[in-house]
């Protein structure tokens, strides 16, 4: 019995390694092989950024540190960094104020508004100070992967 049950996972494994070694220098078709993932794997060999990507995107060629692309339901997602625009980080959606932000509406309250170096810049929120109290003032849309949406678009040759 043990054999059979040997043989079976033999056969899963062999059936299933073809398209676990299967690589792709085009994010199109890797996206569409990999649906949703967050940065890409092994299997994607191709540049960082491809021309027709850096295109699409203004960019030169050479200018992938710019910008990250993803995998979003079998669609490519760039984003290119910017001013308080964190494409490398999940946004932090909690509504409950850290102890920055609560320290700094203590020492700053009735603030129109806590500044990104207090509340971080991977934040989905706008955070204000009602006298001493955080409250949130604005709260972006996140992705089913979790990133802040505004910042992300689909792009495709």
């Amino acid at each position: 019995m043990v054999r059979k049950w040997l043989w079976i996972l033999a056969l899963f494994v062999l059936a299933n390694s073809a398209a676990l070694a299967q690589t792709f220098v085009d994010p199109v078709p890797y996206c569409r092989a990999v649906s949703s993932i967050d940065k890409p794997d092994a299997r994607y060999t191709g540049p960082k950024l491809p021309a027709w990507m850096a295109e699409k995107l203004n960019l030169k060629p050479d200018e992938g540190k710019m910008m990250e692309w993803r995998c979003a339901d079998g669609q490519v997602m760039a984003c290119l960094y910017g001013a308080n625009i964190p494409c490398d980080s999940k946004a932090f959606t909690s509504r409950k104020p850290t102890q920055a932000v609560v320290d700094y509406c203590k020492q700053n309250p009735d603030s129109q508004f806590v500044p990104m170096y207090v509340t971080g810049h991977a934040t989905s929120l706008s955070w204000a100070c009602h006298g001493p109290r955080p409250t949130v003032i604005r709260s972006e849309e996140v992705d089913a992967q979790g990133y802040v949406k505004a910042y992300w678009k689909a792009v495709s040759p």
